[in-house]
């Protein structure tokens, strides 16, 4: 049975490191140009500063999916309350079904519980989430284009 937990950066980042590596495979863009490297310790500062937020999955212990979340006021918006922007969420392959949707939903009790006003999340184009989103009740808000400046021109 796979557990949905709150966790701290230090708990989470030792299993992390196992997970990181497919995940970055899977989705991330210009691989041959910009290299996974995780900044340990400002993801620290955040969880110390209680601007990060971690939801995790565990499968008997093994971390099979994480959601990160910062949380703090937009800068637009700063009397409004608390926003939770989505760092990044990943399930292993072979633990995908229902295990997305429930991390997804404890994240938002656990925002809620925490007085976020707005969640804000994205998803890539060749990886698109957005029907399971929007049967989440999340709505399109925002389209966002990448361009690698590194040797490019």
């Amino acid at each position: 049975m796979i557990a949905i937990q709150v966790e701290r950066w230090a708990e989470f980042y030792p299993d992390s490191k196992l997970v990181f590596p497919e995940h970055w495979r899977e989705l991330a863009l210009h691989q041959d140009e910009i290299q996974l490297s995780i900044d340990e310790e400002k993801y620290a500062n955040l969880d110390r500063l209680g601007i990060l937020l971690i939801l995790t999955a565990r499968e008997d212990g093994r971390l099979v999916g994480y959601y990160l979340w910062f949380l703090m006021p937009h800068l637009h918006y700063a009397s409004s309350g608390p926003m939770g922007l989505t760092d990044m969420y990943f399930v292993l392959p072979e633990c995908r079904r229902g295990t997305g949707a429930k991390l997804f939903l404890a994240s938002e009790r656990e925002l809620r519980r925490r007085g976020v006003v707005k969640a804000i999340t994205s998803c890539k184009v060749h990886e698109d989430h957005s029907e399971f989103l929007r049967a989440l009740g999340w709505e399109l808000s925002d389209l966002t284009f990448v361009k690698l400046l590194k040797g490019g021109s």
